[in-house]
Order: structure tokens, then sequence, then C-alpha cells
């Protein structure tokens, strides 16, 4: 019997959704399956050109659930004859729901933390079709949650990794982006707590640029004071206003880039240098040279266990992958990018 309708419930983070898409699209390749409908947050449907796909179907609810988007969520339920709901965003209601649909098959990622604390519950697995569990209890590596949420969404546990997501560039970003360049992008918060200022940045894009003819430049969304600097010391174009300022540069700050135009910005690169997060998962898509700024403050052994488990839980599985762990000293950092840049 042919699987009709599929949902998948992800209103996490575009990095959260990104360490998925090997476990999605192993549903999107089965052809038993006519439609999916997937559930995912705001940020995300910014990106759903992910699944350029006829059967599938973007709707979108909030990273915190409101009482209205449960009901909503519920009755979408109730109306839709669904076959299998996949839970790979490890929300404490949408365990919940196999209670009163228990007609329908759940998959569901589990989380056991180092404090004992499981969500679900015991109880509530037990309603449960299928579960993989994220053991965050581990003492050693753990497996990513690309590889757990691969084996969930296999019926035979196999974890998929053959697929690649290439879309054609805007006229738009053809016209501003340079042919051979390395992107970077600069977070607000870890740039103040590196203390690294306006000159830091200059030594390690002047480095950079030893090796490539252009650096293209992105920063958080928000507007904050990088954002004044960078347009007064770098050449910069605004997706937004579509305007340019010649600084004389071959540092370009691309501003208010956002879905399409910033993913194709960031693999057409030759390689990628960014701060953990967002942008760094992105460029894994298609298995690019990626070296992660992996900031983190280490007081004590267990906060060193605590970053090195989130790191292997997080990092994609593939050579080319690279990391490092950025210091204050911007020449300290400089040597190991340095090593990552002659590769």
């Amino acid at each position: 019997m042919s699987t009709k309708h599929v949902v998948i419930l992800k209103n996490d983070a575009v990095g959260d959704l990104v360490h998925s898409l090997n476990g999605i699209y192993n549903i999107i390749n089965n052809t038993e399956v006519d439609k999916i409908t997937i559930f995912v947050s705001k940020l995300s449907k910014k990106f759903n050109f992910l699944f350029n796909n006829p059967k599938v179907h973007i709707k979108v609810i909030n990273y915190n659930l409101s009482i209205k988007e449960k009901i909503k969520l519920f009755f979408f339920i109730l109306s839709n004859k669904i076959n299998k709901i996949y839970i790979l965003a490890p929300k404490n209601f949408f365990y919940y729901l196999p209670i009163f649909f228990f007609n329908i098959k759940f998959y569901a990622l589990c989380v056991d933390n180092i404090k004992g604390y499981k969500r679900p519950s015991s109880f509530l697995r037990r309603f449960l079709y299928k579960f993989v569990i994220n053991d965050r209890s581990a003492q050693f590596k753990r497996l990513s949650t690309e590889k757990i949420q691969s084996m969930l969404t296999s019926d035979d546990n196999v974890v998929n990794n053959k697929f690649s997501i290439n879309i054609k560039k805007s006229d738009l970003l053809k016209k501003n982006l340079p042919d051979n360049y390395i992107y970077f992008h600069a977070k607000r918060k870890i740039l103040n707590e590196l203390g690294w200022g306006v000159n830091e940045l200059k030594i390690l894009f002047g480095e950079i640029l030893k090796y490539t003819d252009y650096l293209i430049l992105t920063k958080d969304i928000e507007v904050d004071e990088n954002t004044k600097i960078f347009k007064e010391n770098f050449n910069s174009f605004d997706f937004k206003t579509q305007k340019f300022i010649d600084n004389s540069q071959k540092i370009i700050f691309f501003d208010n880039i956002d879905g399409e135009d910033l993913y194709n910005t960031i693999i057409n690169s030759k390689k990628v240098i960014a701060f953990h997060g967002m942008m760094t998962n992105l460029a894994s898509i298609n298995k690019h040279k990626v070296l992660d700024l992996f900031h983190c403050n280490m007081n004590n052994w267990d906060d060193y266990r605590n970053y090195r488990n989130s790191f292997y839980e997080f990092k994609p599985s593939y050579n080319g992958y690279d990391f490092i762990i950025p210091s204050k000293n911007i020449q300290k950092t400089l040597k190991k990018i340095r090593y990552f840049l002659k590769k």
C-alpha cells in the first residue's frame, strides 16, 4: 500500500533544518510518498528552495508554539488523511500528539541529556512507532544529529548523504558577484567576546586576500554597529536598496542578503570561513570546503566536554569540513587559518 501523505515537524533554526536534510531527502526520494507537508519556522521558510520538489508543501509555525498554533496543527492533522508524522524538532507538544492520533505512525527524534532528563518521557515513547535517541549523556563522541535523523527516516537505517542542491543565480547576484572569492561571515556577539575590532578584521582579511582575488563578507541579520563599520571600511552592496558603495577595496560587504542569493554566494565561493552556525551549515549541503570558527568559553573540564560533545553532535560528516577554536590573539588565529587556506 502506498503512503499518501507524510508530515514533517521541523520548526527550529535554519542550521537545524540543514542537519535534517539527509533525513528529509530519504522521505522525498521515497517513491511511495505522494505528498509531504513540512512545518518550518518563519526564518526557515526563506530557504524553502531547499525542497524544490512538487510533492513538498511548506507551512509555517513559530519556533515557540502559541496556543493558537498548537490548535491549528492539531486540527490540520485531524482534517487530513496522514499516514506518517516525523518529529524532527524535539518540542514537548509534538510528543503528546500520538496519544490522540493512534491511527498515524509517529517517528521521532528523542533526546536523553546528561542529567538523566528524557524528552519525551519513557511513557510517551511507548506511543511512537519508531524513535531514535540523541544521547547527550554520552561521555565520548556522539553520533551526529545528521546521522541519527537519516537513520530514523530510512526503512533500513541506512545513512543517505547522496544529494546536492543547486539553484540558478539571480540577475542581481550575477551582476555583483566576482569570479574568484572566499566567503567570510561575521557574528557581532562573538567578535565582541574575542575583542576583534575593525583593525583585527583588516589583518585577518588581508591574510585571506593573499589566497584569493576577493573576499565576500556578510554579518548577522540584525542592524548593529558592524553594519556602519563595514560600509565605511569596505566596498558594500545592499541587496534591499541595490546601492553599491565603492571604497576601492577587494573586500565586498553584502548587506541585507538572504535566501537563494545568500545560499548561492556561499556555495559559489572557493572556500568558506565563518563562525559556527547557519552559514557553516548551509555551506555543508554541497560538501563545500569550510573552516568552522568554533568559538567557546572553557573554564573547566565540564565546559570542555560539553563543547566537544556539542561539536561532534552538529559537525557535518565529510572530508573538507575543518574547524578551529579562534583565539583573542589574532596572530594565533591567523596561523590556524593560514593552514586551511594553503590546502
